[in-house]
Order: C-alpha cells, then structure tokens, then sequence
C-alpha cells in the first residue's frame, strides 16, 4: 500500500479531510492539525491543497486516531496486532534480510531531478524554530562494512537549498553508521524517502533488534512488498513508492547547530553537534503527496505509533522472559521509554537475569525509568503502581546507570498482605439491604 491508496481507504472510511484554502507551513498549518487531533476520536486526517510555500500536497495526521492506527498496521486492533507479533516471534524467522534487487535506475517514475530544498514544503510548528522541519522522513543508510541497510525516522531541519541536519538518535542504526564511515575516513550516503508505505514509518521508529530490515520486517509482517531501485546519485537501493527522495552524503566530521524544535517535552530542543547532509538529488513523482507530523507536548498524534511500539515491546520482553506478566508504558513518557512491568515470583536469581536483561539487551535498555512489580498490581492502575512503589522502596533496589532508572519493588509476600475475609463479605452481600445504605 503506497501513500495515495492509504489516503484513499482514509476518504472511504471518512476518516481524511482535504483542506483546498490557501494554508502556510510556517506555524498556520501545524496549529490546524493541533486543533483536529484534539477533536474526538482524533479527528480526521488532512490533505492540504494549496501550500503557500510548495506547490506539493502534504498530508498530516495520518495516525492520530485508533481507526487510522489500525487501518496502519492492517489490523482490527492492538489486541489483534498483537497476536501477530507473538506468532512472528514464535516462527524464531532468521534477522530479516532483503535480498538486493536488480539494478534499476528510479527515473521511469520520478517527474523532476534538481538540488533545490525549496520546493520541499517543511514546517514550523512553534514560534521559536527558526528554519523549516521534514518530520516524517524515512532515513535510509547503509552499514560501510557489512553492506546492511536500515532505516530509520530523525527530525530533519532544511537549512540551505542543499543542506540538511539529521538528528540521528544515539545509538540509532544511522548513527552507528556513520561512526563507521567516519573510522573508515568515508562520506556516508543517505536517502531521505518521503511516502510509500505508511507502515514503515511505525517500522523505522520502532526499536526492532539491530541489523533488522525495517524493509524485510514489514514484509513479513504486514505483506508489505515493494519493488526497489537504485539511487541516482548515491549506492543505496530504496522503494520505488516513494513520492519524493531526497539523496546525499554527510562527510566526515561535517556537523552544524540545529534546532530550536519543538518535542513531546514541551521544550524547545537543540543540538550544536548534529550530522550535516550534503544534498546531491531531489527527485519527486508528478503532483507528489508529502507526509508530515506536528510534534509537541501530549497530547499529540504520535502516541498511536507509539503504542504499537508497546505492543511489540511487551511482546518481545514477554517472549524472551516468560515470568513477565504484563508491561504497559504511561503515555504521556511513552516516548523515553519509561515502563511499568510486572512480574512473577521467580527467586532472586531469576530476578537479577531479568533486571539484565531489560538493560543490556531488551528494547528497554534505553528507557529511562522502569518500575518492577508483581503480579498481584494491575499496571493499567496507575496509582496503585506508585503506590507499591513508595512502599517497597529500598536502597539496594534502586539501580542508576548512565541517566537511567530501574525501581524493583517485587518481593512483596502474598500472605502478609491485608485481604478481606472472605465470610464477611458474604455475609455483607446477604444483608445488603438491611443496612439501607
């Protein structure tokens, strides 16, 4: 499913608005999707007309709704979704790797090549940002080493006709390329992909186990087939759905400030060392659609791909350690990974291997807080959650490393805990009317 055939299962459902009055990108545009997600249900996705700034169409708020989430993830919900992860993983697949296509040149499908970033139509969100924002680029990079792919979804800050700051995530698979290029004294080559299909915006930001095919991983999972080309300009193969591509290099060393943005903190956010693409083709299909998302405080559109991103999450941990019970993350620090898990009672032993394990290898060793619990507390309570917390708060189990929380507030004796005795409670239900209360 490309962008276009997703817009239009969006206008059969009625779930899609389209917007033909002139509208600006700069801070107009953001502000009316902010307006439309708060609406019930997430309101509408939007389809924009008539750009000030580009003569593009741009699409917004793609995600922001349950329908529009599972339409995403051709699901009927995230209890079905989930059931195919859990199959996915049982299958034990071998890392998904896609296997090279022949070499095929993209231009049969693209309407322009040129090096201008101005026909691009990027917004500003907040008042303080100071040049404009792709936010729903794919970024596609190739390890120099082992010739693997990935792909993954950055902030990208237009900041000349041919230069672009990336904000790859520490850690991330672009990032680990590029200090690879850099060891090996190479420029890395990226290709920014605007459009194709909207599932690979949840695969590039959801934290699948590294060396992965984001690619591979929706085909398997989604049936999500493409056909793929070469690039024009740089050695890198990307779909060709793709609406518009923007291809290029970033040398070694090549670093610019970026921002200020807008994030899910609330804050303005910037970065005085951030990777610098040089731009060296822009190629689009005719009357190409964009997509874009207004990021901000909660709430916003984006907790919908993050809470697929939970899905997977639980679902791998669960996989891997079968005392976990449950594992929810609280939306509004969805994005920092923070989480609550509960879990059996399984000895201290057993207890350590799993607090290993999240923070060395699971998809939480990132995360910022987790909090264990057992079983007995239900995680979707929230202040119950705190509230075993303060009460098995102990020094020896609170673990800090490297900006990151972990609180195990597990142990807690099931026969010492105050229960109601279950006579009484019978007795309360035969009498109820007695007491006239």
């Amino acid at each position: 499913m490309d962008l276009p055939g997703y817009l239009k299962k969006l206008a059969e459902q009625e779930q899609l608005a389209e917007v033909t009055a002139e509208v600006s990108c700069q801070l107009e545009l953001p502000a009316l999707c902010r307006r439309e997600f708060q609406k019930r249900n997430g309101g509408k996705a939007l389809l924009f007309q008539t750009l000030i700034e580009s003569e593009m169409t741009l699409a917004a708020n793609l995600f922001g709704s349950e329908e529009r989430l599972n339409l995403l993830l051709r699901c009927s919900g995230l209890s079905d979704f989930a059931r195919r992860i859990r199959s996915y993983l049982a299958a034990e697949r071998p890392p998904s790797r896609r296997q090279k296509n022949s070499p095929e040149k993209p231009l049969e499908f693209m309407a322009s090549v040129r090096i201008d970033t101005k026909v691009l139509p990027t917004i500003r969100s907040w008042p303080n940002e100071t040049a404009g924002y792709l936010t729903l680029a794919l970024t596609v990079t190739r390890d120099p080493r082992t010739g693997v792919q990935n792909v993954g979804l950055y902030r990208a800050q237009v900041q000349s006709e041919n230069r672009i700051a990336l904000n790859f995530a520490p850690g991330s698979g672009a990032a680990r390329h590029l200090q690879t290029a850099e060891e090996m004294q190479q420029s890395l080559p990226v290709a920014l992909l605007l459009g194709g299909d909207p599932v690979w915006l949840w695969a590039a930001s959801a934290p699948l186990p590294e060396g992965i095919d984001e690619f591979s991983f929706c085909s398997d999972l989604f049936g999500s087939n493409a056909r793929f080309v070469d690039c024009i300009s740089q050695p890198l193969q990307i779909p060709a759905s793709a609406e518009v591509v923007i291809e290029g290099e970033i040398a070694p060393g090549d670093t610019c400030a970026e921002g200020p943005f807008g994030n899910h903190s609330g804050q303005y956010v910037t970065r005085a060392d951030c990777p610098q693409m040089t731009v060296s083709a822009i190629l689009h299909k005719p009357e190409p659609i964009v997509p874009v998302t207004v990021v901000g405080p909660p709430p916003s559109e984006n907790i919908y791909l993050a809470r697929a991103s939970e899905v997977l999450i639980r679902e791998t941990v669960k996989h891997a350690c079968p005392d976990v019970v449950d594992l929810q993350m609280p939306r509004d620090t969805i994005f920092h990974g923070a989480s609550l898990v509960s879990v059996r009672s399984a000895g201290e032993k057993n207890q350590q291997e799993l607090i290993d394990y999240l923070w060395r290898e699971s998809p939480l060793k990132r995360a910022r807080f987790v909090l264990l619990v057992d079983a007995d507390i239900e995680l979707n309570n929230f202040s119950r959650c705190w509230w075993r917390a303060i009460n098995q708060l102990q020094a020896d189990k609170i673990y800090q490393e490297q900006g990151r929380m972990m609180i195990d507030a597990t142990g807690v004796d099931p026969s010492s805990q105050v229960k109601e005795n279950p006579q009484t409670l019978k007795r309360l239900e035969q009498r109820k009317d007695d007491y006239q209360l």
